[in-house]
C-alpha cells in the first residue's frame, strides 16, 4: 500500500501530459461508496434527518465555546514548541508556518492511504532553486471528514485508520503538529459528533503529553479501537466486482439497526469509539469554526455552516475581528465554494456575505473543498482555490464552454479529460458500478406497469403515468438550478421522465412476438431493470452537459483519480506560498507531480 518516502522525494511538475486511460481501483475494505447502491444508504438517510432536527433548531454550536484568537494561537503554539513572543504564529516560532490543507477525505480505503503517503512526504523541488517542502506544521481539513456521514466508526474506518498506518510505517514523530478543521455537510449528517471526536481539543490527551504516563498511554490506543484486518488485492478485487461489498453493506445496516433496537429495550448505551486522532498531531479547537492569526496582517479563519447558513454567533465572532482591522488579509478556510463550475455558487456567497468580506475587493484567499477537484482562479485582489481531491470519488470538473475571461488558471482534471469522463455514465450506470439500487427499482417499477396492462389499458397507462409523475418529481428536485433554470430543467426532466415509464412498454412490444408471455414478461423486467438506468444516466449526463449539474453524474463512477492537497508556508511577512501536489492515478505507479503552483 502507497506510503510515505523517507526523507524528500522530487516532485517534477506535471505539465500538460495527458491522463492515463485506465485507473487502479482500491482492493481493501473498506471499498468506496457506491452513492447508487445501499452503502450510501446511511448518508441519505442521515441527511433526511439531519435536515429534520435543522429545521427544528436543534444546533449542536449551541455547546461550543469557541476560543478568542489569542487563546487558540497560544494552545497552537504549546503543541508546536514555539516559545517567542508576538501576537501571531509566524513570531511565536520565528520562522515562516507550513500548511498542509486537504479537503473530502474519508472514503475508498486504498485512495485514503495513498492521500496520506502524499501528504506526510517532503518534497524537493525539481526547479534548480533546492528548495525542500516540509510537512506542515499545521494539518487543516476542509470538511466531509468521512463518506456517507462523519460518524466516529466510519472516520476510523476510513480515515484515521488508514492514514495512522502510514504514519507508523514513519516511526515515532520527532515532534508534533497541530490538527484544524472545519465541518461539511456529511460531518453535521452524525450532528459533529464524530467530527467532535477527532478536532474537538482533549484535555487528556494534554495530560499524556506532559506525563507521559505508559497507562494512559495504552488507554487511549484502546479506546481508538483496532485497526480492521486487510485482505489480499485479489480477493478484495473479486469481492468488490461481484457487489459483495453492498451486500455486506446492507447486512450491516441491518445488523447496525438490531443492535441499536435492542440496546434500548435493554436500557443500554450503544458502544461507540470515545476519540480519534492521527499519531503526532493533536486537536487545539474548542469549536466548529475558529481564528488564528497566522502572521503579521494576516488571518486564517475557519468557519461553519452548518446544513444552511453560518449563525449569529460566528457572525458576531468573526464580524468582531474584522471591525478591529488588526489583520486585513485572511485566509478563509470554507467547506462550500464562492465560484463551482465557473458560475457564483450561493452556499459559498452566504459565507462571504455572512462574514462581511468581498472577493472583488477584500483580499481573502479562499481555501475550500465540497466539489471533488482541483480549480484555482483569481478574483481581484483575492485567489478562490477549490481543492476537494483529499479521497472521495472524482468530480470531474466544467465540461461546456467558459465565458471569455471566466476559464480558470488551473483546472485538474482539465476539461476535455472531464468531458470523457462525463460520457462514460451511462455505460458505467448500467453496468452496476454506482450499485444496484436503480435495477432494483426499475425491475419494481416494470414488474408494477406491466401487471397493471395486464388489468387492461386504462390501469396500465395510469401506471405508467403514475411512475412518469414520479420520476419528474424526483428528477426535478435534483437539480440545484430548478429556480434558476426552470424551463430547461422541466424540459430535461420531463423528456426524460416519459421514457423511463415507456421502458417497460417498449421492452413488452420487443418480446412479445419472440417469447411466450411468461417467459416474456420476466425478460420483460429484466431489459428494464438495465435499460432504465441507462436512461437515468443519460439524464445525468445530460445534466452535466447542460451545466444544470455536475456532481451526481460523476458519483455514479466512483472514479479514484486525480486526488491531491495543497502544501502552504506563509512567510513572516504575510505573503503566501503554495503548491499542489497530487496524481492522476492515485493508486498507480510513479511519484506525485507538481499540479500547480502560486502565491498570494
Amino acid at each position: 500500500m502507497t506510503g510515505p518516502v523517507r526523507g524528500p522525494q522530487p516532485l517534477r511538475p506535471r505539465g500538460d501530459a495527458p491522463p492515463p486511460k485506465t485507473f487502479v481501483r482500491g482492493a481493501h475494505e473498506p471499498f468506496g461508496i457506491r452513492w447508487f447502491g445501499t452503502t450510501a444508504l446511511p448518508g441519505q438517510l442521515r441527511h433526511l434527518a439531519a435536515e429534520a432536527f435543522a429545521s427544528g433548531q436543534l444546533d449542536s454550536r449551541d455547546w461550543m465555546r469557541a476560543q478568542q484568537p489569542a487563546e487558540l494561537l497560544n494552545e497552537v503554539a504549546r503543541v508546536l514548541d514555539a516559545p517567542g513572543e508576538g501576537g501571531t504564529l509566524t513570531e511565536r516560532l520565528g520562522r515562516d508556518v507550513w500548511i498542509d490543507f486537504v479537503a473530502d477525505v474519508g472514503d475508498d480505503g486504498d485512495v485514503s492511504s495513498a492521500v496520506a503517503g502524499m501528504v506526510f512526504s517532503e518534497y524537493a523541488l525539481q526547479d534548480g532553486s533546492g528548495r525542500v517542502l516540509p510537512r506542515g506544521d499545521l494539518l487543516i481539513f476542509g470538511g466531509d471528514t468521512a463518506y456517507p456521514l462523519s460518524s466516529a466508526w466510519e472516520t476510523a474506518r476510513r480515515l484515521t485508520h488508514p492514514w495512522n498506518r502510514v504514519l507508523e510505517r514513519l516511526g515515532e514523530p520527532t515532534r508534533l503538529r497541530a490538527l484544524l478543521g472545519i465541518p461539511g455537510n456529511h460531518d453535521w449528517y452524525d450532528g459533529l459528533d464524530g467530527f467532535g471526536r477527532l478536532f474537538r481539543r482533549d484535555p487528556l490527551r494534554d495530560r499524556l503529553d506532559q506525563e507521559r504516563d505508559a497507562d494512559l498511554d495504552e488507554q487511549f490506543r484502546l479506546l481508538q479501537g483496532p485497526s480492521p484486518s486487510e485482505s489480499g488485492r485479489a480477493f478484495g478485487r473479486i469481492y468488490r466486482q461481484l457487489h459483495l461489498d453492498e451486500v455486506a453493506a446492507s447486512l450491516g445496516l441491518l445488523e447496525d439497526a438490531v443492535a441499536g433496537a435492542f440496546a434500548v429495550l435493554a436500557g443500554r448505551k450503544v458502544k461507540r469509539i470515545s476519540r480519534l486522532w492521527l499519531i503526532g498531531y493533536r486537536a487545539v479547537q474548542e469549536a466548529s469554526y475558529w481564528l488564528l492569526p497566522l502572521a503579521p496582517g494576516l488571518d486564517v479563519w475557519g468557519v461553519d455552516r452548518e446544513l444552511r447558513t453560518m449563525d449569529y454567533r460566528q457572525r458576531l465572532f468573526f464580524n468582531r475581528r474584522k471591525a478591529g482591522a488588526e489583520a486585513p488579509r485572511r485566509m478563509l478556510v470554507s467547506p462550500d465554494p464562492a465560484i463551482a463550475m465557473g458560475e457564483p455558487n450561493r452556499p459559498g456567497a452566504e459565507i462571504l456575505q455572512a462574514c462581511g468580506l468581498d472577493l472583488e475587493k477584500d483580499p481573502v484567499c479562499y481555501l475550500t473543498g465540497d466539489s471533488h477537484h482541483y480549480e484555482r482562479r483569481a478574483i481581484g485582489p483575492s485567489m478562490h482555490v477549490i481543492a476537494g481531491g483529499g479521497g472521495a470519488f472524482l468530480h470531474g470538473t466544467r465540461v461546456r464552454r467558459h465565458a471569455p475571461g471566466q476559464e480558470p488558471a488551473c483546472a485538474f482534471p482539465d476539461q476535455a479529460t472531464s468531458r470523457r469522463l462525463a460520457a462514460h455514465v451511462p455505460f458505467r450506470l448500467v453496468a452496476g458500478t454506482g450499485g444496484l439500487m436503480l435495477h432494483a427499482l426499475c425491475a419494481a417499477l416494470a414488474a408494477l406497469q406491466l401487471w397493471a396492462f395486464r388489468r387492461g389499458a386504462l390501469p396500465g397507462w395510469i401506471a405508467s403515468g403514475l411512475v412518469a409523475a414520479l420520476a419528474l418529481l424526483i428528477m426535478w428536485e435534483a437539480v440545484p438550478k430548478r429556480r434558476e433554470r426552470p424551463w430547461a430543467t422541466l424540459g430535461v426532466a420531463a423528456a426524460h421522465a416519459a421514457v423511463l415509464a415507456l421502458v417497460p412498454l417498449g421492452a413488452a412490444l420487443a418480446l412479445s412476438r419472440l417469447l411466450p408471455q411468461p417467459a416474456s414478461a420476466l425478460l420483460d423486467v429484466a431489459l428494464s431493470a438495465f435499460a432504465g438506468p441507462f436512461v437515468i444516466g443519460h439524464y445525468l449526463l445530460t445534466l452535466v452537459v447542460t451545466g444544470l449539474e455536475h456532481h451526481q453524474a460523476y458519483a455514479v463512477l466512483g472514479h479514484p483519480g486525480f486526488k491531491h492537497f495543497v502544501r502552504l508556508r506563509v512567510r513572516t511577512d504575510g505573503r503566501v506560498e503554495a503548491w499542489t501536489i497530487g496524481k492522476a492515478d492515485t493508486l498507480g505507479a510513479g511519484p506525485p507531480e507538481l499540479i500547480d503552483r502560486f502565491e498570494w
